[in-house]
């Protein structure tokens, strides 16, 4: 048994509300619109707190939708609508109301006049909407219905708000760190010869969701041997073999913040191609982590990294699509850390934000596998960067370096 830090009693899930809705407000006056209206889990979070029920696919069933100076209206999938109506006590109960499933075309008349009416109360059917996400079928209804209206995207303005995490969520960030790194133990101490891919996620995730982890981030992965080059993008049954290379990239949700983390380790005692690349891996992590500094670029950071990989002579085997990610109320948010050339983008890091780092380098043809990942969570701070993982890495894929992070 885990016995945690109960962070849920530290956190004041009330200002953390507040917070939001202010940054949300601003960001909305400062770019003219006049009302949003969302469907996405993690922008529907934001604005409402509400915690979905969870679907592998994007779902119309929840929205909400508000204007710089209205309170939020929320509407529920309608199994949930008397449990949101009788617990979200930080919205007015009239506020909660039930949806029917938007994603199908024969509903669609029927539910989305409630959606219509909503923004018609607080004065918006005849102006500028931010709209996140919505089916073609359901963006033509409600055009129909609102003629005056014209809609915008405001999903991007949205991330750019949670871009920079309040106290709060940063609280809750560093339980959800904790949460996966329990989970990512528990796979570790898993690893022997025989035992399969989806047995070691199996391990994890057990631990994950004992510690109150509410969803996984993604479908994870856990590949070993030859599924590393190319990397298998999932758990399969493949049974781990002595020698093998495990590769573990888990991640889950605890109360709306996402966190996840990677390891490799080895079944058995890694040969020295194996330890190489393991190497290089770690002063690329390193490089970036001491990168992550306010003022700096992402572009800082991939040329750290790019750097230490030359230095191993790995340089052409590293994945340099992608360095990292921001990540909060979603497991995977822009903007994206690594080369420009890549990414498209050049920001400056700040206080606040929280990104996944991931170096990567896949070697093909190694015995017992060739790819190798870590990956941590680093909170960018004023004093330096601040890891939020902290999963033991596997030293004896490191007999000669000094574990410095």
């Amino acid at each position: 048994m885990y016995y945690l830090t109960d962070w849920t009693k530290r956190v004041d899930f009330d200002q953390m509300r507040d917070l939001r809705l202010q940054a949300i407000r601003s960001a909305m006056r400062l770019a003219g619109l006049d009302a949003i209206l969302v469907f996405k889990y993690e922008n529907t979070r934001q604005l409402a707190g509400l915690r979905p029920l969870w679907f592998p696919l994007a779902q119309l069933r929840n929205a909400a939708v508000m204007t710089p100076d209205s309170d939020v209206i929320l509407f529920v999938t309608g199994g949930d609508h008397a449990h949101r109506v009788k617990t979200m006590y930080w919205l007015k109960p009239d506020n909660v109301r039930p949806l029917a499933a938007l994603e199908e075309p024969d509903i669609v008349p029927k539910a989305l006049p409630a959606i219509v009416q909503a923004l018609r109360e607080l004065g918006a059917g005849e102006r500028k909407i931010g709209i996140d996400t919505i089916n073609l079928f359901v963006l033509e209804a409600i055009q129909k219905e609102l003629p005056g209206a014209k809609f915008v995207d405001c999903d991007t303005l949205l991330r750019q708000t949670r871009l920079i995490k309040n106290a709060e969520e940063i609280k809750l960030m560093r339980h959800s760190s904790l949460c996966v790194d329990l989970g990512m133990q528990t796979a570790i101490e898993s690893i022997q010869v025989g035992v399969r891919e989806c047995e070691l996620l199996g391990d994890a995730m057990r631990t994950m969701y004992g510690c109150g982890m509410e969803i996984s981030q993604c479908s994870s992965i856990v590949a070993s041997g030859e599924n590393l080059a190319p990397l298998t993008r999932f758990a399969s049954d493949k049974q781990v073999r002595y020698g093998d290379l495990v590769f573990m990239d888990i991640g889950g949700c605890f109360n709306g913040m996402f966190a996840e983390a990677t390891r490799t380790a080895c079944c058995g005692e890694p040969n020295d191609m194996q330890r190489r690349i393991a190497e290089a891996v770690y002063a690329a992590m390193v490089a970036a982590v001491r990168s992550m500094k306010p003022g700096n670029t992402n572009e800082d950071v991939a040329r750290a990294t790019q750097s230490a990989y030359r230095k191993y002579d790995l340089e052409q085997y590293a994945l340099r699509t992608v360095l990292g990610h921001s990540i909060g109320l979603a497991g995977w948010e822009p903007p994206t850390l690594g080369d420009p050339a890549f990414t498209g983008s050049v920001f400056e890091l700040k206080p606040g934000m929280i990104f996944s780092i991931e170096p990567t380098v896949i070697v093909p043809d190694v015995p017992g596998g060739g790819g190798i990942r870590i990956e941590d969570e680093v909170l960018v701070t004023n004093s330096g960067p601040e890891l939020l993982t902290r999963a033991p890495l596997d030293r004896r894929l490191y007999p000669s370096v000094r574990l410095e992070i």
